[in-house]
């Protein structure tokens, strides 16, 4: 046991470090066995090594010693327990075959920081009462009935803690019957679950408070926890924490085997499926076999009676299984386990070559965001349970033990593969080679070229018809285009023609997103050179005023179809112009005698035809 190492050693050597002291130096053994360890003078004993104490009061006791380490005699209990109260500058004791009244009397140690003890096998003892050794930094105890540590709570300048209790006596069972224990409860109450540990299975449904027999033979139940980064609330200085328990079980039963094994060939690496050239053995028993033959597809192979097989050309692609025959099993004149017969099979048809064994497909898009999933051969081990790992450009991805894997955006342009293993309930495992790599990328958004509708003249609306997208986008956006430029501000799925689109060509720009997708702009096909728009007179010009020498004529502008069109005049003569007469009047003047007056009206704007209107007078 790891802890009864640490006894033997940590609070010889240990304990002077944690005293701040140099490796002892060893002086000659006294009357009461002990050998004396002195400080960097050498000059002052400062710790002792005692063997065969039967009694504290033979350690020759100085106020000096600052550590103690004991071991009783066989079989003896300790006495002069009185001796530590007595010298209360101790700061380390080790203590083995230590009795129940020690624990009162360690209490009265106020320097105390480091104790180790051991109580004698098969003694009940309580150790609720070293929650009151509140200074310990330190402190390792193994004792037969205790499992609830609980207690241990209070105590926190602890720095380690490690705890443990004898192996329990044999537990006798038959197959089916389940059996309680006495659950081993940590310093935060949690209860550690036991687990077997012996070469073949034969426990199940173990749980912290007890466990099912599932077949003959004798088992080894264990419950421990190392942990050397424990984080424990009220207790900020413990970070290392052991717990140990045991137990012994002995089960009868019926003949049950276990499966074929495999005596992989150590020249093929990455996988526990059975290949052309490996060994098949039979189940290492308890129950003798008395016949046994090895058979393909279910014909005996000739010569094939022994208790491993090795697999030959002939076996590719084929079932290998065992036919077996055992005799009875007694103990003390009585059958333990009865004679049977029976057939086993090696879970999977046998590989050709390592290439051929099977192993997991990789099935989805491969697109970073979206699910991949792992899938395997039904016939590979179908009772077996499977697991999965995924693992990118070769390292395992932690957590991702599931059959489905979502790779994370930042995973593009890398590797991904899964390793499947199968798992039976009694613990038997099954490694297969890792998958084919499948690399994952940034999705692409497929999608054809937008359309644009409406009539290529300002004034009018331009539409923006889009295609579907695959997959589709989580968003679109739209930018229109003026002679392949942006348009500022032209960002809706329609677009009016202004003036400045004159003579221009339009198109538009749609950009598709979507997460783990690279983003997708495609443009339409320009429309024609924009027309000018139709500037459409409402109310025509009219000229008012007498044709008389020094009256004036006036002429309006008329309306049109939109507003701020610029209006121009020219004043003619009998069809002449007449110099500077552009203004909205004009007064009448003696050359203008029997001519005909008239003005001409030009209304213009930018994107809009333009429209002249002429008006006389005679």
């Amino acid at each position: 046991m790891r802890l009864l190492h640490r006894f033997t050693s940590v609070i010889g050597a240990a304990a002077l470090v944690f005293a701040g002291l140099v490796p002892p130096a060893h002086g000659a053994i006294s009357s009461a066995d002990c050998f004396e360890h002195t400080d960097e003078t050498a000059s002052v004993v400062v710790g002792l090594s005692c063997k065969n104490v039967a009694s504290l009061q033979d350690l020759p006791m100085t106020g000096n010693i600052q550590w103690i380490g004991v071991d009783t005699q066989k079989e003896q209990t300790l006495g002069g327990l009185e001796v530590l109260a007595a010298n209360p500058q101790l700061q380390s004791v080790r203590i083995s075959e230590a009795p129940q009244e020690i624990i009162p009397e360690l209490a009265k140690l106020p320097e105390l920081e480091s104790l180790s003890i051991v109580f004698p096998k098969g003694k009940q003892v309580q150790l609720a009462g070293l929650g009151q050794l509140s200074g310990l930094k330190e402190l390792e105890v193994v004792a037969t009935s205790s499992t609830d540590y609980r207690w241990a709570k209070d105590l926190t300048n602890l720095e380690v803690l490690d705890l443990a209790s004898y192996t329990r006596p044999l537990i006798e069972l038959k197959v089916g019957a389940s059996a309680q224990i006495e659950p081993l409860i940590t310093v935060d109450g949690t209860m550690l679950k036991p687990w077997e540990y012996s070469s073949v299975r034969i426990l199940g449904q173990i749980s912290p408070t007890g466990f099912t027999a599932n077949k003959a033979g004798y088992a080894g139940l264990k419950a421990e926890l190392n942990d050397f980064e424990a984080v424990i609330p009220g207790q900020e200085n413990l970070r290392s924490v052991s717990y140990a328990a045991g137990w012994h079980v002995g089960v009868r039963d019926t003949v049950k085997l276990g499966r074929i094994s495999l005596n992989r060939n150590p020249s093929l690496e990455g996988h526990d499926a059975a290949v052309v050239g490996d060994d098949l053995l039979a189940p290492i028993s308890n129950y003798p076999y008395t016949a046994l033959q090895w058979t393909r597809n279910g014909a005996p192979i000739p010569g094939a009676v022994g208790e491993s097989y090795q697999l030959v050309r002939e076996d590719s692609k084929k079932v290998i299984a065992l036919n077996f025959e055992t005799k009875a099993v007694r103990q003390n004149g009585e059958v333990w386990v009865p004679s049977a017969q029976g057939t086993m099979t090696y879970g999977a048809p046998i590989a050709a070559t390592v290439g051929s064994i099977a192993k997991a497909t990789i099935s989805g898009s491969k697109v970073v965001g979206e699910k991949l999933t792992a899938s395997l051969d039904g016939a590979y081990f179908p009772e077996f349970t499977r697991h999965y790992q995924w693992l990118v450009d070769g390292f395992g991805i932690p957590r991702a033990t599931a059959k489905t894997y979502t790779p994370p955006q930042s995973y593009a342009n890398r590797k991904i593969v899964v390793r499947a293993t199968l798992h039976a309930a009694d613990g038997e495992s099954v490694w297969l080679p890792a998958s084919t790599a499948v690399k994952v990328v940034k999705g692409t958004i497929t999608v054809a070229k937008p359309q644009v509708s409406g009539t290529a003249k300002v004034g009018s609306k331009l539409t923006a018809k889009t295609a579907t997208a695959a997959p589709a986008a989580q968003s679109t956006k739209y930018q229109w285009l003026r002679s392949g430029q942006k348009i500022k501000g032209a960002t809706a799925t329609t677009y009016t023609l202004k003036p400045a689109d004159l003579n221009q060509r339009i198109s538009v720009s749609v950009t598709y997103a979507k997460t783990n997708y690279t983003t997708t702009t495609v443009t339409s096909t320009a429309t024609g050179k924009i027309a000018a728009a139709k500037l459409k007179v409402l109310k025509k010009p009219v000229m008012t005023g007498k044709k008389s020498t020094g009256k004036t004529l006036k002429a309006t502008a008329g309306s049109y179809s939109t507003k701020n069109v610029k209006i121009s005049y020219q004043w003619m003569r009998s069809g002449k112009s007449i110099p500077k007469a552009t203004k909205p009047s004009y007064k009448v003047v003696q050359a203008d005698a029997r001519k005909t007056l008239s003005v001409r009206v030009t209304a213009s704007k930018l994107g809009y035809t333009t429209v002249v209107t002429k008006v006389s007078k005679k």
